[in-house]
């Protein structure tokens, strides 16, 4: 009964939120799909979640990746019903890149680094390919410390761009160059995910460390938008107000070099880099909107005119307070 007493008082009518990672799992181990980090992700929510108010916020913080997780993963069971080989778009996306982005008779600038390539451009732009995801929970745990509402601003933004690119996946699935350059335009859904440009990373360092990574793709043709482009960009928007000299250089060019290092490593088409930002825009505009409406926590405006009318919402009383603190 105390049990009980507990839960209802941390979520009320809401008492089974930290429960649906457990119910996914039931549900993957029903078609015996279930792996350990299933697991080990129902038990971290249902730790949080019922063991103390700060532990509850906390994961209430962190939902929008937890979201992810899940939806991430359920893209690659969903996705035989949606991604056929006559929805896919291959080659017309190459031929839009010839005629938006050439960079010679009928050479794409994926067919230009395909050839022209070295090892010290290959080991730079496999930096921010290494450490992208890791950097999204680093950086949210350090908003954390440092600037609790705008690291909710962030994971928010950060889960609803996931969730337009996993949408998009399905309804407009893309192959990447890597792909065309592999198969031509005949779309093979059962083709296997490549690494790409990274696979020479692997060579040089005698490691298989991107093809492991890469095997584990939910989709192979979910190269629109490209979510590694939209990123860094959801981390500049989120941040432009409160960066300073020093932390905005490095914000602005994270996003170029990301950019960069999708087209180059054969990742990705410009149209796709495009298509992230866009989705960034939409990601961190939705989440400003959404928590000005819900928890009036104080956002930094994006730095276009067009959204920065938008205005900050109010701060609550116990963010001002924390605010209040860090001063």
């Amino acid at each position: 009964m105390d049990w009980a007493l507990r839960v209802q008082a941390l979520w009320g009518r809401r008492w089974f939120l930290p429960l649906i990672p457990s119910f996914y799992a039931l549900i993957l181990l029903a078609f015996g799909r279930l792996r350990p980090e299933h697991v080990v992700f129902a038990l971290a929510c249902v730790l949080l979640g019922f063991w103390g108010p700060r532990a509850k916020n906390f994961l209430v913080d962190v939902s929008p990746y937890v979201a992810v997780g899940i939806g991430y993963d359920l893209v690659r069971y969903v996705r035989p019903f949606f991604v056929t080989p006559e929805r896919v778009l291959g080659c017309e996306l190459r031929n839009a890149e010839l005629v938006l982005f050439s960079v010679g008779p009928n050479t794409t600038l994926q067919d230009y680094f395909a050839v022209h390539h070295s090892p010290l451009l290959d080991l730079v732009f496999a930096v921010p390919y290494t450490v992208f995801v890791y950097l999204v929970i680093l950086y949210a745990a350090y908003l954390y410390f440092r600037d609790r509402p705008r690291m909710r601003e962030y994971l928010l933004a950060f889960g609803i761009g996931n969730y337009i690119s996993f949408l998009c996946w399905l309804i407009v699935p893309a192959a990447p160059p890597w792909y065309l350059h592999a198969h031509g335009c005949a779309i093979d859904t059962t083709a296997l995910p490549s690494a790409a440009g990274l696979a020479r990373v692997d060579a040089y360092l005698g490691i298989g460390y991107y093809e492991m990574f890469y095997s584990r793709a939910s989709s192979i043709f979910g190269a629109l938008p490209s979510m590694h482009c939209a990123y860094p960009l959801i981390g500049l928007l989120t941040a432009w107000r409160k960066a300073t000299p020093f932390t905005k250089p490095v914000h602005v060019g994270y996003t170029l070099i990301m950019a960069s290092a999708a087209v180059y490593l054969n990742h990705h088409w410009v149209i796709d880099v495009i298509a992230g930002w866009a989705t960034a825009v939409v990601a961190v505009w939705a989440s400003r909107a959404w928590l000005s409406r819900t928890s009036t926590v104080e956002i930094a405006p994006l730095p276009s005119e067009p959204f920065s009318s938008l205005g900050p919402g109010r701060v609550p009383a116990h963010d001002a307070g924390e605010r209040g603190e860090r001063r």
